[in-house]
């Protein structure tokens, strides 16, 4: 019986000792997942700052040549008319209007919460503070979104919104730009 008491603590203390290994060997990205989060970070960066500046307009077709995969897709956002998901994507930025700039009516920065790589899939969770229809409080509003990355390149996304649910491509309602990097 002392034996099986011994062996009962050894196994806990194995199994223990390997579950820490395990859950310090998941948390650390390999440097292909660490690259590939710092590309979604740098393409959400490049986003922000050209809407913060208002020259979305001008910057967005060099931001979406450096970001984007010539066959890139968009699984989510209703992206309108001929082309390819790049083009629309360019057309959709370039048609938004321009931002507020008054501190009263100045957009809250988005925030980034979270990232997270497995792979090629970085998923990444943003927010940003929108006045709550209801009762005129700023709440914070999150978006989920996960990408595809290859070689340096975003070659899909999706992404999903509070109170708004998954559509197929194609689908005509909702907002034109839902879930887009920066601040729709």
């Amino acid at each position: 019986m002392r034996n099986a008491s011994k062996i009962l603590r050894l196994s806990g203390f194995v199994l223990t000792a390997g579950l820490a290994a395990a859950s310090t060997a998941m948390a650390a990205n390999t440097p292909t997942e660490a690259a590939n989060k710092k590309t979604v970070l740098d393409f959400y960066a490049a986003l922000n700052e050209a809407d913060a500046t208002n020259t979305m307009k001008e910057r967005i077709p060099d931001i979406v040549e450096k970001y984007l995969s010539p066959d890139y897709k968009q699984h989510t956002l209703l992206l309108p008319g001929p082309g390819t998901d790049r083009e629309k994507t360019v057309r959709m930025f370039q048609s938004r209007p321009p931002r507020p700039t008054g501190a009263a009516t100045a957009i809250p920065p988005q925030r980034t919460d979270a990232i997270m790589a497995e792979g090629d899939r970085v998923m990444l969770l943003t927010s940003r503070d929108q006045r709550d229809p209801a009762t005129g409080e700023l709440k914070p509003f999150y978006t989920f979104n996960m990408f595809v990355v290859k070689d340096g390149k975003l070659v899909e996304h999706w992404d999903l919104s509070p109170g708004r649910a998954p559509r197929p491509r194609g689908d005509a309602g909702g907002p034109a730009a839902p879930g887009a990097p920066p601040g729709s």
